[in-house]
């Protein structure tokens, strides 16, 4: 497990990305990527709420449902598929696990991918019209 807190306070302490490195034990890779995705997502400062956990999953997503078995949607291409006609949330969750499952990984139950979907449509602020007729 990656110790970003860590990494950010050293970093914002102005200490060199080397010496965080050796002083946390991770590579330089590990606390340049750590500090790359901190400063895309705009964190300038840490406050008591972002815990080690709660910075790892904001900073690597992806990673967390990775390490938990399950494949990563695309979000993206869910979002263009059902803006086509006749093409449902459950018909899009059904084609998803299949393939999941053909590949070999665990898919997100129907629920989860809902709310996931959710979640995603009102942080970037897309029309959530679908849901406001299906939920």
């Amino acid at each position: 497990m990656i110790n970003c807190r860590k990494i950010l306070e050293l970093y914002f302490e102005k200490i060199s990305q080397r010496t965080i490195s050796s002083s946390t034990g991770h590579s330089r890779n590990t606390v340049s990527e750590v500090v790359h995705r901190a400063k895309k997502l705009g964190v300038e400062c840490l406050n008591d709420t972002m815990t080690n956990p709660w910075l790892e999953a904001f900073l690597f997503p992806k990673k967390q449902a990775i390490e938990k078995g399950y494949f990563p949607v695309d979000w993206e291409k869910v979002h263009k598929e059902l803006q086509k006609k006749n093409l449902t949330l459950t018909l899009l969750h059904y084609e998803y696990a299949t393939e999941t499952r053909q590949g070999g990984k665990v898919p997100y139950a129907y629920r989860t991918f809902a709310e996931k979907l959710l979640k995603i449509c009102e942080e970037v602020q897309i029309d959530n019209a679908y849901f406001k007729k299906t939920w």
